[in-house]
């Protein structure tokens, strides 16, 4: 009950919070530069998109989401949902209620993820809303004539998800550990830029912060696995940046 309370507490706390409204904004911002691009060059794109519209449009829309944005969008949302305590100067009082050290770590961790699962959420329906504004003002699109595959979707849905496990772990660990907005910010996104850069190493599988940019390749390619190598090792590095992370909240001799 005490856990189900600190995680309610949380996502009161994350209501109209800036982590919320990058949500919403970030979930936006693709959809809406392709409902422009869509709009002003339909001699363009309404060839490329004939014969499976559907699915060159979320292609599209994915390719733009994972190699960058999302990563940077798990990397803000832990240090914005974080920082609300250390903004605030409320971690003393936290750690004073009445609640275990886990129900205040994993309540926090939970509603970070609940962000990440609202923005994919809010990404696929505004890209369903941009697709079929499209075909309202130009009925060369043929969006409104195919149905959405939504299998598909769900599963592309929950393999970028799992993509992204090991460096929302990490990510929370920095933001728990540093009080410095900036300095788990900066080391995301070092590790984030020098995983594009190493993109063509063999081992960049191993790599926590090219997982998105790996799985969007493999779904781009059609890979019939449901989890690939580098989304097994997310899942992995997930399990062991949580543990340290907790085992480091703690054992530290001075939280907050």
């Amino acid at each position: 009950m005490t856990f189900l309370i600190a995680a309610r507490t949380e996502l009161i706390k994350t209501r109209r919070s800036s982590a919320f409204w990058l949500s919403v904004l970030g979930a936006a911002f693709m959809p809406v530069i392709f409902f422009l691009m869509y709009t002003l060059k339909p001699k363009s794109f309404i060839p490329a998109l004939a014969e499976d519209p559907w699915t060159g449009h979320f292609l599209r829309g994915w390719q733009s989401l994972a190699p960058f944005l999302l990563p940077m969008f798990v990397i803000l949302s832990c240090s914005l949902i974080t920082q609300i305590e250390y903004k605030n100067n409320t971690w003393k009082q936290v750690f004073a209620s009445p609640q275990s050290i886990g129900a205040i770590f994993f309540s926090k961790f939970l509603a970070i993820h609940i962000m990440i699962l609202f923005c994919f959420l809010l990404f696929n329906f505004f890209m369903i809303i941009s697709a079929l504004a499209v075909n309202v003002i130009n009925k060369g699109y043929s969006f409104t004539h195919h149905a959405i595959d939504w299998l598909t979707l769900v599963k592309w849905s929950f393999k970028t998800y799992v993509s992204v496990l090991g460096i929302c772990a990490l990510q929370y660990w920095l933001s728990l550990r540093f009080k410095n907005f900036i300095v788990p910010i900066a080391i995301g996104l070092a590790l984030l830029i020098a995983s594009l850069a190493l993109l063509q190493w063999e081992h960049i599988y191993k790599i926590p912060y090219a997982a998105p940019i790996l799985t969007f390749m493999s779904i781009r390619n059609k890979s019939g696995e449901l989890l690939q190598n580098h989304e097994w090792n997310a899942i992995g590095y997930f399990v062991c940046f949580t543990a340290l992370a907790f085992l480091d909240l703690l054992n530290r001799k001075e939280r907050g």
